[in-house]
Parts: C-alpha cells; sequence; structure tokens
C-alpha cells in the first residue's frame, strides 16, 4: 500500500462514511482462557465461547486480501490447541504483511516451534512475537500471577533465539503499571540482557475486554514521565535502520503521545472502527478493546466480516467513536491513527533522517 495513496480511502471513509473500506489491522482474540493472574488483568474471567476453526476459515476467506497486519491475542493464545492451524489458515488465505503474537511465555517448547514453523512456512510474513515481561525475578512472578513466569519467560526467549527465521522478530513486550514504577530503569538493564531483538512497552489501561475498570494500575502523568524519558533515550541510543528503525521510530513518538494523553490532552483522530477492528473469541466485532462497543456478531452473518461491516449497527458504531473523540493510549489503535497523522508521521521521518 503506497502510505499517502492508501490513505486517501479511509480519511475519506472516517470523514463521510463512504467508501466503506475494509480495516488493515485486525486484533483476533483468539481465547479468554488464562493460566496467569496477572495484576493488571481479569480477562481469565470471562469465560467466552470460542469459534471453531471452521468459523475462521470462513471469517479469513471474507477478509481476503485487507489485512495487512493482524494480532492474534488472548488470553494465552497457545492454550488453544488449533493455534498454529488457525494463524496457518490467516496466513495462507490472507496474506498479511505482519503477523503480531503477544504471549505470557507459560510454554516455552510448544511457543518455539509453533513459531518457528509458522514463519519458516510463510518466509514472505513477517512475524513479531512478544512475550510478556513487566519485571525480573520475583517481582514477575508477583506481577504475572505465576510463581514460574520468569523463569518460563527467559526459557521462552532461548527457545525461540534457536534457529531463529530471518521474518521472526523476537521481542519483551512490558506493561506499565502503578505495580512496576520502582527500579524501572535497573529493569530494562536486566530485560536487555535476555538478547530479544526489541523491547517495546505499552501503559495499563482499563479495559471493557479485561474486565479491569476497577483496577487501580494507571500511572499518573508525574509517574509516567521519566518512563516515558527513559524509554525514548533507549531509542535514541539504538536506532535501527529499515523496516525496524520506521517501527522504532513510531514507538518513539507513540511513548511521548501516552504521556499527553495522561494529561488529560485531546488525542489524535481515532480510526477504531474504521482501519483497526477487535474480533472477540465468541465472534462479537468490537470497534476496540477499551470501550467494547458492538459492531455486531459474525455468526449473524455467516462468518462474512465483510457483510457485518457494512451493516447498520456497525454504521452506528463508528457513527458513535467518531461523535466520542475518544483519547486514550491503546498501542495497537494508536500506531495506525499515527500513520493516519499527518504531524506524527512528519515526525517520524525526521526521526529517520536526522
Amino acid at each position: 500500500m503506497n502510505p499517502i495513496v492508501g490513505q486517501i480511502p479511509y480519511r475519506m471513509f472516517r470523514a463521510w462514511g463512504w467508501p466503506v473500506v475494509m480495516p488493515l489491522n485486525y486484533t483476533i482474540s483468539l481465547t479468554t482462557r488464562c493460566n496467569y493472574r496477572c495484576a493488571t488483568c481479569r480477562i481469565y474471567q470471562s469465560n467466552l465461547p470460542e469459534m471453531a476453526i471452521e468459523d475462521y476459515r470462513k471469517l479469513f476467506t471474507s477478509l481476503g486480501r485487507s489485512p495487512y497486519w493482524v494480532t492474534f491475542s488472548g488470553g494465552e493464545p497457545f492454550l488453544r490447541d488449533d493455534f498454529e492451524d488457525i494463524v496457518d489458515l490467516c496466513c495462507g488465505i490472507c496474506r498479511p504483511k505482519l503477523v503480531n503474537i503477544p504471549t505470557n511465555g507459560s510454554m516455552p517448547d510448544r511457543t518455539s516451534v509453533v513459531v518457528r514453523d509458522l514463519a519458516n512456512r510463510h518466509p514472505k510474513i513477517n512475524f513479531i512475537i512478544n512475550v510478556s515481561l513487566d519485571s525480573v525475578g520475583e517481582e514477575q512472578n508477583s506481577i504475572r500471577g505465576n510463581r514460574d513466569a520468569w523463569r518460563n519467560a527467559v526459557s521462552t526467549i532461548k527457545a525461540l533465539k534457536k534457529d531463529q527465521p530471518a521474518n521472526l522478530l523476537i521481542g519483551i513486550g512490558t506493561v506499565i503499571s502503578k505495580n512496576n514504577l520502582t527500579g524501572f530503569e535497573k529493569q530494562r538493564s536486566e530485560l536487555a540482557k535476555l538478547g530479544a531483538d526489541s523491547m517495546v512497552a505499552e501503559v495499563a489501561e482499563k479495559r471493557a475486554e479485561l474486565l479491569n475498570q476497577d483496577l487501580d494500575i494507571t500511572p499518573s502523568p508525574e509517574e509516567y514521565e521519566p518512563i516515558a524519558d527513559h524509554l525514548i533515550k533507549e531509542i535514541d541510543l539504538s536506532k535501527k535502520k529499515g523496516w525496524a528503525g520506521i517501527a522504532q521510530s513510531f514507538r518513539r513518538q507513540y511513548y511521548g503521545y501516552v504521556y499527553r494523553i495522561l494529561q488529560g490532552k485531546s488525542g489524535l483522530p481515532c480510526y477504531a472502527g474504521f482501519a483497526s477492528v477487535q474480533i472477540m473469541p465468541d465472534g462479537a466485532v468490537w470497534g476496540c478493546c477499551i470501550r467494547g462497543d458492538g459492531m455486531g456478531r459474525l455468526s449473524d452473518h455467516g462468518y462474512n466480516f465483510k457483510k457485518l461491516w457494512h451493516a447498520p449497527q456497525a454504521r452506528q458504531t463508528r457513527k458513535m467513536i467518531k461523535a466520542r473523540q475518544c483519547a486514550c493510549p491503546l498501542a495497537n489503535a494508536s500506531y495506525t491513527n499515527m500513520v493516519f497523522d499527518l504531524p506524527t508521521s512528519l515526525k517520524v521521518i525526521r526521526d529517520l533522517i536526522f
């Protein structure tokens, strides 16, 4: 997709409701099951029914080649026995450019074998697996609610690094919450020693998806500011080139954007429900996972996403999203919004050049 010309239909779609174009960023939550009990999340309480693999076949067929970036999340996605088959189906039918898989790293052997097989089977697709590490040692175990969380995550990264395919990027994903603010810089130094290809971070949020709206987890602006400064400094000290450099530059902008949102400042125009979308395990389609505004259920449309996307309920949800002018730091949606924001894109280009 041409980065300039490709934006035009989406800008028209958001402004006027026409033409109705398919999203380019899909988050597909495969399960709400989880074998950890994290301090920032209660998704395991949802106990949602799960779509069958044949339902996913119908879904992916209806998506066609529209997906550019697909995230397969949970819960813990590797708890699904058919996880590899579902991702393989998507890659074969939709052929996205990027597949992102977040995991708690609880199953080192299974995770490394499955991800390596997928990457080797689809060499033209870039795979990113982000292993969740919010701290080190016992603090990681405490935050993640499992006494083996640290050991498992470290073992997963080591297993993934063996015979690592060229199209597989191994990342560390950190949730910044009130639980891991103390000694953050030291934690990052220890995590860097694990040798992952990237280290990304996002702020803990209250999400409809995670059933955590009553938890006090989000840092204040004052608590987050020094952490954002450190994350930006990390990027400035390790500039990369090519696709990795572009992703890094967007992350740099994202960390500053989160600080502005936490201060209560207005956010970027939101393209959730237009260019990005969330599909839940039971086939419910949301504009995003923060508010959980329903756009319809795939089962009501024969698992044909295009029919749902054009239906009245989806149109009504998009009107709500556009009118509400939400401001949240949800990473997945924010990266999409930044792509469509000209000032942010110009800053990314500046960072790449200078």
